[in-house]
């Protein structure tokens, strides 16, 4: 494997929310392992004992020895790509599949993986400030899958795509687009929070709306990609002074 592919596969961010189950974990580590990947966060862990997962990653307890935990927002930030993970994405979400995730990644660079918990999965607000969701395509019999098949379903896909775009085009991902870099999750949260602000006493704020209703306003800029340029002028248009 070369540095620059092993380097594209060290960026991919793997984020369980509320993960469940150790031996799922454990699963997940093994996956990660099996294709190249190392960056493990999780949220919420409702998991005691790791006895479980270190059993079950098999030859991968590096991946959970240097698993960190914290919260959505934190794990989130530094991102410019999230891609959330559901087979029932909530109408208005760009879907994709993984491989087109895999594709994309191969020009854009490596994505952050937010994964949700096994009972649930992710609700629609956390899916809503995604950029992409993405669906597994399965047989309608069973359109579930456990936590680590998930995974080790994305890696593959991400590995193989990597591979072949390497053999294609020898430019690293992301240099393409250096002068123009994409706007963080940081700076969209910092957008919703602005936006919140400047509707909370208006008309629009009083009127009968869905819970979501902001987080499907956002929707939209998660989908446009805006630059980190972009998106600050969307700051200052809202009367937000620009976060450093």
């Amino acid at each position: 494997m070369t540095e620059d592919r092993q380097g594209f596969l060290d960026d991919v961010r793997v984020v369980l929310l509320r993960p469940r189950w150790a031996r799922n974990l454990g699963y997940v580590a093994r996956a990660m392992k099996n294709f190249g990947l190392s960056d493990l966060t999780l949220v919420d862990s409702k998991i005691g004992s790791w006895n479980d997962a270190y059993q079950m990653a098999v030859h991968a307890g590096d991946i959970l020895d240097n698993a960190k935990s914290m919260e959505l927002t934190e794990a989130l930030a530094p991102a410019a790509w999230v891609v959330g993970t559901s087979n029932n994405p909530p109408p208005g979400t760009r879907q994709m599949t993984p491989r087109q995730i895999a594709a994309e990644a191969a020009q854009r660079g490596a994505p952050t993986l937010l994964f949700g918990g096994e009972i649930h999965g992710l609700d629609p607000a956390e899916m809503l400030r995604c950029h992409v969701v993405s669906c597994v395509p399965t047989a309608p019999e069973q359109s579930s899958l456990n936590l680590g098949q998930a995974v080790g379903i994305y890696g593959a896909e991400l590995f193989a795509a990597r591979a072949m775009a390497k053999e294609a085009n020898p430019v690293a991902p992301g240099t393409e687009d250096a002068d123009a870099p994409l706007a963080s999750t940081q700076i969209l949260q910092h957008l919703e929070d602005a936006l919140r602000r400047m509707l909370e006493n208006s008309a629009w704020s009083r009127a009968d709306r869905p819970k979501n209703s902001i987080a499907a306003l956002m929707q939209p800029l998660y989908r446009a990609d805006l630059t980190e340029k972009e998106a600050r002028a969307w700051l200052v248009a809202l009367g937000k002074a620009t976060p450093r």
